[in-house]
């Protein structure tokens, strides 16, 4: 018996409980839908994408699948990171957290490239720390300057 004869195919949203049941069963990540294949990847963005809006037992199931999905979902979790929803951030996190080594060198540049942002920095500090690694050193002298940049940047678009 196959997946499409068990979960009824219809136009409404794929829900996470169906993804669930195709990945249970089928122990891949393609799912094939009204003659369509969802892409890892867009199985990856709609499960991250589903955090806005997820009661926590919907997060959790979204959590363990990206998960399981690993090294794969790297590149999106880190895009996560930048949400303005905290729950996409806080998974996002623990799933970097939960993939552990995969996770490092990306979790690194993410660091690098947003160190003078307190709002991202600390989130990358925590993911790191979780992960038993050392915060990248930063040179200070280009983190200063973009800094500066960056109040130069606001005073301009204040004066206009």
């Amino acid at each position: 018996m196959d997946v499409e004869s068990l979960v009824p195919m219809t136009t409404s949203p794929i829900s996470l409980e169906t993804i669930k049941f195709h990945l249970i069963w089928n122990k891949d990540f393609s799912f094939s839908r009204e003659n369509q294949t969802v892409s890892l990847e867009e199985l990856i963005e709609f499960l991250i994408e589903s955090l806005e809006d997820a009661d926590k037992a919907t997060a959790t199931k979204a959590e363990n699948l990206l998960t399981r999905i690993g090294k794969p979902a790297v590149p999106y979790l880190i895009q996560g990171l930048k949400s303005s929803h905290n729950r996409v951030k806080s998974v996002c996190a623990m799933v970097l957290v939960r993939i552990g080594q995969p996770a490092v060198e990306a979790t690194q540049e993410f660091y690098a490239r947003n160190a003078s942002r307190p709002k991202f920095r600390w989130i990358a500090e925590f993911i790191l720390g979780e992960l038993g690694m050392q915060i990248p050193a930063l040179d200070k002298r280009s983190y200063e300057t973009e800094r500066a940049d960056r109040k130069i940047l606001q005073f301009s678009k204040a004066a206009v």
